[in-house]
């Protein structure tokens, strides 16, 4: 239960990271959405409300990294902390 826990907090930051980034480059959802491949922001949306156990994956760590030109672990949290 408790590795449950930190994987959620793990996979929240995550989002939070992403949000942050988008946020400070006055990026909408839509344009993040399009970014990913999507015509809607409704995705994105469902990601950052944490809703229907949707989540950024890998590839899509990546486009977002490249798109806003900064390394992949700026998105990902340390597992070390506390």
């Amino acid at each position: 239960m408790k590795k449950e826990k930190a994987l959620a907090k793990f996979m929240d930051q995550i989002v939070e990271n992403v949000k942050a980034e988008r946020k400070k480059r006055k990026v909408s959802q839509l344009k993040l959405a399009q970014i990913l491949g999507h015509k809607s922001p409704n995705y994105v949306a469902k990601i950052e409300t944490r809703k229907h156990g949707v989540h950024y994956n890998l590839e899509h760590l990546y486009k977002i990294a490249s798109e806003f030109k900064i390394e992949v672990s700026v998105l990902i949290p340390s597992i070390n902390q506390k």
